[in-house]
């Protein structure tokens, strides 16, 4: 594992490709060191990837700083080490990697495309439906459910200034990339300036629609926790009894049987208690067993 603690860091790398992360923070790094490292480090020894933690601020600016450490995906191709790797494959810090997990890269085989997951892909349509029902509160007509979802979509890309027909959102916390290729529009992103909470997803998922980059990745790859609790267990809060927190990380380990990659989008609470009681039980989270 190579550890990188800023800008301008270089070593020898011991792969054509890699696995890089950026984890910020005492705390992140504990539940990454956790929930992740062991899963990670297996994941890359198996397919033939280093890995690449990066522990500090890659734009030390006051702009950079300022921002969401989501932000500095967008600085990882510019470094003097990515230019030396065929493929990066950027994984956010809060994702659990299943063990039957494949090379991801030979999902994305054509070099000059962006490998990234559609936000919602992983439900049907009628899990869209409920979704969007329990999210906004409201019933909605069977018909005009796949008009509300577009209609969500499409606002969550407005809040950041984003209009017009077809743009997708994309979840960019799995991407596969070259970085001979990608440094140019990740860099254009990061000039922009975000305005919600999504960071840089929505104009990084305009740009690379816009470019003709995309390549639609299987849902596996990227699988939300968020929306699975919001499909399952639709009343849950933080302050959730030992019963129910114990229900939702045993339906946790049968999605991880499900999918590749089990993401822990805007379900950090979650992660840090599952976090705790795998450093207690000195057990590694692992899928649940098929019936």
């Amino acid at each position: 594992m190579f550890v990188v603690q800023g800008p301008g860091v270089t070593f020898k790398p011991g792969h054509r490709k890699a696995i890089v992360s950026v984890v910020i923070g005492d705390e992140y790094q504990a539940i990454w060191q956790t929930m992740s490292l062991p899963n990670w480090q297996a994941y890359c020894d198996r397919h033939g990837f280093d890995l690449v933690v990066i522990t500090g601020a890659l734009d030390t600016s006051e702009r950079g700083q300022a921002r969401s450490p989501a932000w500095q995906k967008l600085l990882i191709l510019d470094q003097p080490w990515s230019s030396l790797y065929d493929r990066i494959v950027w994984v956010d810090a809060d994702i659990v990697i299943s063990p039957t997990a494949p090379d991801i890269t030979l999902s994305c085989p054509d070099p000059g495309l962006v490998g990234v997951c559609v936000s919602g892909d992983q439900m049907s349509e009628a899990d869209k439906h409920i979704y969007f029902e329990r999210l906004y509160g409201m019933a909605v007509d069977p018909q005009a459910a796949g008009r509300a979802w577009q209609i969500h979509e499409a606002n969550r890309l407005a809040e950041d200034g984003i209009t017009g027909e077809g743009v997708p959102m994309l979840n960019t916390g799995v991407m596969v990339l070259t970085p001979r290729l990608h440094n140019q529009v990740f860099l254009d992103t990061y000039a922009m300036e975000g305005k919600s909470r999504l960071y840089e997803q929505p104009h990084l998922s305009h740009e690379l629609w816009r470019r003709g980059l995309i390549h639609r990745l299987s849902a596996r790859f990227n699988w939300i926790v968020q929306e699975i609790l919001t499909l399952h267990f639709p009343h849950t809060t933080t302050a959730a009894g030992p019963q129910e927190l114990a229900d939702i990380v045993g339906h946790m380990r049968k999605e991880l049987g499900k999918c590749y990659f089990l993401h822990f989008a805007g379900s950090m609470n979650l992660l840090r208690y599952m976090a705790g009681l795998t450093a207690q039980s000195g057990q590694a989270f692992t899928p649940a067993a098929a019936a």
